[in-house]
């Protein structure tokens, strides 16, 4: 059984710092847009029960992604345009003055699917609790275990489950198992560590890397911290994972400050490239694509820049010290990561 929730339309979502009055294109557009997410609640029909967002297609799920990311800059950029005379300190008080939120078109696309379970509503208490601290232990850092980025996260509940099409997908920090032929009971069975589910047919996962080389992965990710100043630091993150229609990879920086007792994210200048190799399923013996995301630079508390190849699972890999490079600024500085194991 399934309860079903009117779908919003998802056009109407990213609003924030356009005009509020709709013409009629923008009206026409949003009819089109309907049928491509809603809420959904599926039951076992017992005492189980699991609210999730259903996508029409992959595409779909693409694009509503593409169009988060682009609507947050859009916000990003209109605040920073408005108040960039500022200098640091003054500009992120501003922000506490006039209560701005920074990642208000995530919260809106929350909102007008009245999804409150999603998994960036979780991250971002994890991190606030994480950050309320005098010494920041970095073995806690909730993004070691919420390891997608906020406009990912707005899109998944907090099992890091979603409905695509007629297959059920569950992301972990690990990888991901897809039922493709959307049975409920099995995702359930998974969630409660009956991981013969996996042998299962119409199950995909990229869970099982035993056939695969220590050096050649699906999904990996790393974090690495620079304290330079006294009670400044930067993050700057490399990740890859293979999705089941696409292989993608993502460099982050994000920006924090000491305040009294406490951290904070922290609004400077920040600068990342992504240079990304995409390897073959067989222990990475061969180069199948490569991206380069071009910089970007922005006076943000957080910047990322992914990039993806599209195709089949299970193609893409990553290779261990030649997969992800991500390229940083901050605060006079410039260096790069790469992404190791």
């Amino acid at each position: 059984m399934r309860k079903l929730v009117y779908l919003v339309v998802l056009a109407t979502i990213f609003m924030f710092g356009c005009s509020k009055e709709k013409t009629k294109e923008q009206l026409s557009k949003n009819n089109q847009a309907k049928s491509i997410v809603r809420l959904i609640t599926l039951s076992d029909g017992s005492r189980t029960s699991i609210t999730m967002l259903e996508f029409s297609s992959t595409k779909a799920y693409d694009s509503i992604l593409l169009n988060l990311r682009n609507q947050q800059d859009v916000l990003e950029d209109g605040f920073v345009s408005q108040y960039g005379y500022l200098n640091d300190s003054l500009l992120n008080e501003k922000e506490d003055e006039i209560g701005y939120t920074e990642q208000q078109a995530f919260l809106d696309f929350e909102n007008s699917l009245h999804f409150t379970n999603s998994m960036r509503q979780a991250y971002v208490a994890a991190e606030s609790a994480w950050l309320n601290h005098d010494t920041l232990d970095f073995a806690n850092d909730p993004s070691n275990t919420y390891v997608f980025d906020n406009a990912e996260m707005a899109m998944l509940n907090i099992g890091g489950e979603v409905k695509i099409d007629t297959f059920l997908l569950k992301l972990t920090k690990d990888g991901f198992v897809e039922f493709t032929d959307g049975d409920f009971n099995k995702l359930v069975r998974f969630d409660n560590r009956d991981m013969s589910v996996l042998e299962e047919p119409n199950v995909v996962t990229n869970l099982d890397e035993s056939s695969h080389s220590a050096n050649c992965k699906s999904w990996k990710g790393e974090n690495n911290y620079h304290g330079y100043s006294n009670k400044k630091r930067v993050k700057k993150h490399e990740h890859f994972h293979a999705y089941p229609w696409k292989g993608t990879s993502s460099a982050r920086i994000t920006s924090y400050k000491k305040r009294h007792h406490h951290w904070r994210r922290y609004r400077i200048n920040l600068g990342v490239a992504n240079q990304s190799y995409f390897f073959d399923k067989n222990y990475c013996d061969n180069l199948i694509s490569q991206r380069w995301s071009g910089w970007k630079r922005k006076r943000r508390k957080s910047i990322s820049k992914p990039v993806a190849s599209w195709g089949a699972f299970p193609e893409y890999r990553a290779k261990n010290n030649a997969s992800v490079v991500g390229y940083f600024e901050y605060a006079g500085f410039s260096n790069n990561n790469l992404l190791s194991w």
